[in-house]
């Protein structure tokens, strides 16, 4: 072959490979930027996304992943991070032999980066652009604003009543603390029905929420410290079904929420508290009820620690014994792990408009006070 045959032959490739590099850039740059191009945009995305497309979509999905009873999410996430290690190894390897030309190996990386690229815009597309939806408290009329001192000890203080009396009449373990005797993805599976109640209620939540699957590597999430995590892509809610039973009803209730649309920490707080509260099943109700103390009692502790230990009293010894098995558990996964991983999911909330970041989870009880001041408790 003479060079001038060879150097027609090269051009192709390089225009080819120049053109999947372009697109590859377009599309990552596209979805990087979906946050800019959508401010403002709410009550389009509310009315052309969230409340018509988006459940279309999610519902789609849902029909075929919810058959499955693991995490698709998880094993091709697994997939893929073994499989592009695996292939950049290989290709590796072949250059360093020069089985291959560098040319080859960089094809191999933009194809990555195109694939890359084409996941980012179809995670919007399946879920993301509900984070530029109109919020929640909107759409339900609630009166979201600085609350008294006397407020936030009134509604911790009911709370409290309602989850010791509860506790009283559930199951614990021979430390002492609250372990249902139904196995976890059991009661996974009464939470579909406690959506359903709280649409018969509020029609602005959808009825058909599909069950939360537990992690197989559930102890991987907890030495990121996460309580579970929804994937638009596979329309599944996941949880971390390693920690202790006490909130593990509350975290996948979240993740349900997050499936109907709702993207939002704060909120999607808010609606799984609220689905747990109206489940039927009292582990599940107090899942949500002890989640509810939890972040009501840190801000009145926050706004006047004296008159929050004064109400700390009225808990009672079941109550504690949970609190502490289940900072127990937690404070065993602290580490650089666990704050690394904060500030990935900080800075993920922080580009996708969630201003306060990490923080916005901890925000969620000006909406439940919002909400028990209209509606009078869930």
């Amino acid at each position: 072959m003479t060079n001038l045959e060879q150097s027609k032959q090269k051009r192709p490739d390089l225009s080819a490979l120049f053109i999947k590099s372009a697109f590859a850039a377009a599309l990552i740059l596209l979805g990087l930027n979906w946050p800019r191009l959508l401010a403002g945009k709410s009550a389009l995305i509310e009315r052309d996304y969230s409340e018509s497309i988006y459940q279309t979509i999610r519902r789609g999905i849902s029909s075929f992943t919810s058959l499955v009873p693991f995490s698709i999410a998880e094993f091709l996430l697994y997939f893929l991070v073994i499989g592009i290690f695996i292939l950049l190894s290989i290709r590796l390897i072949q250059l360093i032999l020069r089985k291959i030309r560098f040319r080859r190996f960089l094809g191999t990386i933009v194809s990555i980066l195109l694939a890359g690229g084409i996941v980012l815009n179809l995670f919007y597309a399946t879920w993301g652009f509900n984070y530029f939806r109109e919020p929640l408290a909107t759409r339900m009329g609630l009166n979201v604003t600085s609350r008294s001192v006397d407020e936030l000890e009134a509604f911790v203080l009911k709370t409290a009543q309602e989850a010791r009396d509860l506790r009283a009449t559930l199951h614990e373990d021979e430390n002492g603390v609250f372990a249902p005797e139904e196995r976890k993805d059991e009661l996974f599976s009464r939470l579909p029905a406690a959506y359903t109640a709280l649409s018969e209620k509020h029609s602005v939540f959808p009825a058909d929420a599909t069950r939360a699957k537990q992690i197989f590597w559930s102890q991987g999430l907890s030495w990121q410290g996460i309580s579970g995590i929804y994937i638009g892509l596979t329309a599944e809610p996941n949880v971390n079904a390693d920690q202790p039973p006490l909130l593990v009803f509350q975290a996948a209730a979240h993740e349900m929420a997050h499936q109907t649309g709702i993207a939002s920490e704060n909120e999607a707080e808010l609606v799984g508290y609220l689905a747990c509260v109206n489940s039927s099943d009292p582990n599940i109700r107090y899942s949500g009820l002890a989640y509810a103390l939890i972040v009501a009692g840190n801000a009145l502790y926050d706004a006047d620690s004296a008159r929050y230990l004064a109400v700390t009293e009225t808990y009672g010894d079941a109550i504690w014994r949970d609190f502490t098995a289940y900072n127990a558990y937690w404070n065993a996964f602290s580490g650089e792990v666990r704050q690394s991983a904060d500030r990935r999911n900080d800075a993920y909330l922080k580009h996708n408009s969630q201003q306060s970041g990490i923080k916005s989870y901890g925000e969620a009880v000006a909406l439940l006070l919002a909400y028990d001041e209209k509606f009078g408790g869930a």
